[in-house]
């Protein structure tokens, strides 16, 4: 039999450094420390790089080498395709790559899964330096697999009380204030459509901000609150508050206002009053929740609470960077960011 042809050997940093005639060091420079180097020694190294073949240092002889993975996971309160959907999810995903821009790092997301167990097990294989837990629910089992690692973690939103920094609002009092606003303007019939208050419907894992909004409501309405006007619906889409929407005008006495739990659901209520012919806001006022961007540009301009998404998600990678690079273990601080109502037209007084 003929001899097993031999494989081509792989070519080096040695290598590379040798063709352009310049030490090992200088090359890993070249490739990890750029700044260290002229931009003419290091576009030598990278032209004999590209003529050898080499495309660069392993990334798993790197992570062997200084015990990083160079990457942060990202543990996403929802399934990936909500991720691009929900525009609040999308601009504070955009404050994490803007952190992560310059530092080289990259982003590995966990989203859920129809098995939570299941996303814990890719938790625990995650090859990351710390993670982001993002509005999860409280008893995830992904966020109790990120802990038990042992890893730097940083929470945003929720659960409220974790032993990790925890970056938010205070979601209670921004909704106060939203429900304030309309029984400032007069109303009295006034219609809430929220999220489930559970995940899965499981009482032991419970989503702190959902409750902390409908609490917020509850103590902003005062006497007008009423059980009977209050509806859940599944998913931040325009498309899902529809049923909830129909459902509130099908009351015999229906709402002359709606708060709204997030600016998406917010725009399906919009649109769908618009088939309706209802007028926003001389029949109908309505109030959303995030002041995402397409808040301004609804017909009418949507009356929200905003919050600094965007932020929230540079402070948590700010945050975990810091971390990484100083070596100090993260304390458990809080960080509350300021909410505010933004009053736009589409709310105003009850029709008379």
């Amino acid at each position: 039999m003929a001899p097993e042809a031999q494989r081509p050997r792989r070519t080096t940093l040695r290598d590379v450094a040798a063709a352009a005639r310049v030490s090992i060091g200088t090359a890993s420079n070249a490739f990890n420390r750029p700044e260290l180097l002229s931009e003419a020694r290091r576009e030598r190294v990278l032209a004999e790089a590209r003529r050898l073949g080499y495309a660069g240092p392993d990334p798993a002889a790197r992570r062997l080498r200084t015990g990083q993975a160079g990457a942060l996971g990202l543990i996403f309160t929802d399934r990936l395709p909500i991720a691009f959907e929900d525009q609040a999810a999308v601009v504070f995903l955009g404050g994490v790559a803007r952190e992560l821009e310059d530092s080289g790092a990259g982003l590995l997301l966990i989203p859920t899964s129809e098995s939570r167990e299941e996303g814990a097990r890719v938790v625990r294989a995650a090859a990351v330096d710390g993670f982001i837990v993002y509005s999860t629910p409280t008893g995830d089992p992904r966020l109790l697999a990120a802990l038990e690692r042992g890893l730097p973690a940083v929470t945003v939103d929720e659960p409220l009380e974790v032993p990790t920094p925890w970056v938010g609002i205070d979601d209670r009092a921004a909704a106060r204030e939203a429900a304030q606003h309309l029984v400032e303007l007069g109303h009295e019939r006034i219609g809430v459509i929220g999220f489930p208050e559970f995940a899965s419907d499981d009482p032991s894992l419970p989503y702190d901000v959902t409750q902390a909004r409908f609490a917020g409501y509850r103590d902003g309405l005062g006497e007008t609150w009423d059980p009977d006007l209050v509806v859940r619906v599944l998913g931040a889409r325009p498309d899902r508050a529809r049923p909830g929407f129909a459902e509130l005008l099908g009351r015999d006495r229906p709402p002359t206002a709606v708060l709204v739990m997030s600016d998406m659901l917010a725009a399906g209520v919009l649109r769908w009053a618009a088939e309706r012919g209802l007028d926003v806001p001389g029949q109908l006022s309505v109030i959303g929740f995030d002041d995402v961007p397409f808040a301004r540009t609804t017909d009418p301009p949507l009356t929200t609470v905003s919050q600094p998404t965007e932020e929230k998600g540079r402070l948590a990678a700010r945050t975990l960077l810091d971390a990484l690079e100083s070596g100090r273990p993260l304390e458990p601080t809080r960080r509350v960011l300021p909410a505010e109502l933004v009053v736009r037209g589409s709310t105003g007084p009850p029709p008379a």
